[in-house]
């Protein structure tokens, strides 16, 4: 996410950014150091790449991933907690055994001895 007036990842995105990079200067990625940051594997990463989700850019061929596109392929794929339905009372409420079940065997059996 990125602060609007000024256009710099947020302070949530620089934390992560922390993280990711230690204390070392901003550097581009490898797909290890993603996957690692993101708790991924790295085929997991490359297909997110191959897909368009993630952009990456070709260094002697290699794949590496720009911070601010990690942190912007993070944030995206954020979502908003679903809101559950409450479960009916159970209270007072009772099943009624499935004929074929182990209950109905059982009284049958018990019944017929």
């Amino acid at each position: 996410m990125r602060d609007a007036q000024i256009g710099r990842p947020s302070e949530a995105a620089r934390g992560r950014l922390a993280v990711v990079l230690g204390g070392a200067p901003p550097r581009y990625l490898s797909v290890a150091e993603t996957a690692r940051a993101a708790a991924l594997s790295k085929r997991a990463v490359y297909r997110a790449v191959d897909r368009g989700d993630l952009v990456a850019g070709l260094v002697c061929s290699r794949l590496r991933i720009h911070p601010d596109d990690f942190v912007a392929w993070m944030e995206a794929d954020r979502t908003e907690p679903r809101e559950r339905p409450k479960p009916a009372s159970r209270i007072g409420s009772r099943n009624v055994p499935a004929r074929d079940g182990l209950r109905s065997l059982l009284q049958e059996r018990s019944s017929a001895a």
